[in-house]
């Protein structure tokens, strides 16, 4: 039986990693980098490497090219909106999904955020069914980049990962050290790698079958808990975290693991 060929649209450090797993399980894989000088990265792991650059009024790059006989299109661009808050994302989706529209792609994963919710004081919990409600610019804008891609092509799983840890790849390196650290009460919602990687997998061998999926590994204890025992095993100074007011969070969970 033919595999899949998977196309990646941003092979940073989750997709490349995911990339480099699928080529290994014998899938076709074709990936995109912004610059020149990170092709070398695709080629070592087998991915057919593209530079692809999309900003809201051009595509820059052969993207005909990258789509041409994909089946699966994981979409993983990072919204930039910290950079440039005033960045139309969902533009940058739509003038994407008008080359999608008419490749041979038969799946999309958009890899979205969980900033698309609210954190509240009674620590809300949210799962797929709950209707995103981020009152902020940037939740807003990760939303309607999730509402274009689904308008525009009817087979779109949207994807959300909770905050990304692996590797040397973790939050407590930020923290460390640090005073003052605000909610510490509120619960962590973190993700490894891998656990994103593994729902991947399962979407585009349709093991599971959903228009959206949240992806979250790590218990839900509290931030000082939890980044207090993460400084002893990463061998840092703990972060001190604000104990006056209220803590305001979120508790993300999933329905299908």
């Amino acid at each position: 039986m033919n595999k899949k060929t998977i196309g990646i649209l941003g092979c940073g450090w989750l997709g490349l990693e995911l990339g480099k797993q699928l080529v290994t399980e014998g899938f076709p894989v074709k990936g995109t980098v912004r610059h020149k000088d990170k092709l070398a990265n695709l080629k070592e792991v087998g991915i057919d490497g593209y530079i692809l650059d999309l900003k809201e009024d051009k595509l820059y790059g052969d993207v005909a090219d990258f789509l041409r006989n994909i089946d699966v299109l994981f979409i993983n661009i990072p919204p930039g909106l910290r950079k440039n808050p005033e960045s139309d994302f969902a533009q940058r989706m739509k003038l994407l999904m008008t080359f999608v529209n008419t490749a041979t792609v038969e799946h999309v994963i958009f890899v979205s955020s969980t900033s698309v919710f609210e954190d509240a004081q009674d620590i809300p919990v949210y799962d797929e069914n709950s209707r995103p409600n981020s009152t902020s610019s940037n939740g807003k804008k990760i939303y309607a980049a999730e509402l274009l891609v689904q308008d525009f092509f009817a087979n779109t799983t949207i994807l959300r990962p909770c905050g990304l840890i692996g590797g040397d790849r973790h939050p407590i390196k930020m923290l460390a050290g640090r005073k003052g650290v605000s909610n510490p009460d509120a619960p962590i919602n973190l993700v490894h790698r891998q656990h994103v990687i593994d729902i991947v997998k399962k979407l585009i061998t349709e093991e599971l079958k959903t228009s959206i999926v949240h992806a979250i590994s790590e218990p839900h204890e509290s931030r000082k808990s939890y980044y207090s025992q993460k400084a002893k095993e990463f061998g840092v100074e703990p972060p001190q975290f604000a104990e006056n007011g209220k803590s305001v969070g979120k508790k993300m969970k999933s329905l299908y693991h």
